[in-house]
């Protein structure tokens, strides 16, 4: 019998779904006469049963199938036209046939199934043990009718799972851009609260130093005073030009392509050494489990960019009440890889866990941030067909869980 995962499965199912193929069968068994009919699924080399009527125990259930090369359907699918016969032992042609022979026929009638594109789907088909009169004119254009009629009704379908498959990568599509709206006002709305302040405060610190230069005795601590709130707007003014910049690039690794080794271990000492007065200072400890190496639809810098974000979030957010430790690991899971990163650190509150990877969104106002790492991790974890999630107790710590497909 045939398996849900086969390739023609759904071929039988697309005839299951027609709704007035067991009356149509019954009907050819009432015309005809004869004790069996059937509907085909038949390519080069397999035939099919997708639906079936048998009133003499021909012994074939829908799902059946016989060999190809035993059957004329075979023959009917290359020269595409319809086969009958009365009475195979009076027929000069087929009395010595291998199929009636096999099957111990006398009576038949095929005619291909084909869709409005030219493609040969399979046959309307009957047989019988005994001769049967059916080369009439009735019987056969009662076949052709009902062969039109399930080729409409199986192109219909076609047309209609096209439709749906479209339809769902338009709503795809809309959900992203939905998405992507919502981010775009986001983001204009925060850089311009952002840049605003920083650009007002250097046109007022310029002011306060031209008119510091123009009096007539210098102040050179109230110049150097000046000079540092200058320096620490323009700092902050520089903050947030990257940070747009990094939202940007994170949506343009959507377009990359192709796989890369990621070394695990390697990327894993160059984020420690980007970390490590983070590190000193909080005395953490970073172990990693994982193999040396892992094939990943993911470039190097952006597996970077994912390590870096999640490690520091674990540091920063760190516990006073204990030493950090931190735990990476990395393998491969019911054919996909897994990556962890569990901290024992503050944790985050059941309640706003479902917030943490949104854009500016910052859950502990203690630690300098700009509410971007965990987003741009999403994003690019995203953009690479993966997931994301997240498990964390209050006061105890955080557990984040990326899936990535295996790389192909």
């Amino acid at each position: 019998m045939i398996e849900i995962q086969d390739e023609l499965y759904k071929d039988l199912e697309a005839v299951r779904q027609i709704s007035i193929v067991p009356s149509m069968l019954e009907m050819i068994c009432q015309i005809t006469g004869m004790g069996f009919a059937a509907i085909a699924r038949v390519t080069s080399d397999r035939w099919l049963a997708c639906s079936v009527r048998d009133e003499v125990q021909f012994g074939l259930p829908v799902g059946g199938e016989l060999k190809i090369e035993t059957t004329l359907c075979n023959e009917i699918r290359n020269h595409r036209q319809l086969i009958i016969i009365d009475h195979v032992e009076a027929d000069p042609h087929y009395k010595h046939h291998h199929t009636p022979q096999i099957y111990g026929l006398q009576s038949y009638i095929s005619i291909p199934i084909i869709l409005k594109d030219g493609t040969f789907f399979g046959t309307l088909c009957a047989i019988d043990t005994k001769p049967v009169k059916i080369n009439n004119t009735k019987v056969i254009s009662t076949f052709t009718m009902f062969a039109e009629l399930l080729a409409f009704h199986l192109q219909s379908q076609e047309l209609m799972d096209r439709s749906y498959q479209a339809n769902q990568a338009l709503v795809g599509k809309n959900t992203i851009l939905t998405q992507v709206n919502t981010d775009l006002d986001t983001i204009v709305y925060t850089a311009s609260h952002d840049l605003k302040t920083p650009v007002a405060n250097i046109e007022s610190l310029l002011n306060m130093l031209a008119d510091t230069i123009e009096q007539e005795e210098i102040d050179r601590a109230e110049i150097n005073q000046i000079m540092g709130m200058l320096k620490s707007s323009v700092q902050r003014f520089a903050v947030t030009i990257k940070d747009l910049t990094t939202i940007v690039e994170a949506d343009q690794s959507r377009n990359e392509k192709g796989s890369e080794v990621i070394a695990i271990f390697e990327i894993v000492d160059d984020v420690k050494q980007d970390l490590n007065q983070l590190i000193i200072n909080s005395k953490a400890s970073i172990e990693v489990f994982s193999p040396d190496s892992f094939l990943l639809n993911i470039s190097k810098k952006n597996f970077r960019s994912i390590l870096y974000n999640l490690l520091s979030n674990a540091l920063k957010y760190r516990s006073s009440e204990r030493t950090p430790q931190v735990r990476l690991n990395m393998e491969q899971v019911e054919g996909r890889i897994q990556l962890s990163v569990r901290d024992n650190g503050l944790g985050i509150p059941t309640e706003k866990q479902d917030q943490v990877f949104t854009l500016f969104k910052r859950l502990h106002n203690h630690v300098e941030g700009s509410g971007l790492g965990l987003y741009i991790v999403k994003r690019l974890v995203e953009n690479a067909k993966g997931q994301i999630q997240v498990n964390s107790t209050l006061n105890k710590g955080t557990t984040f869980t990326i899936i990535f497909p295996m790389a192909i």
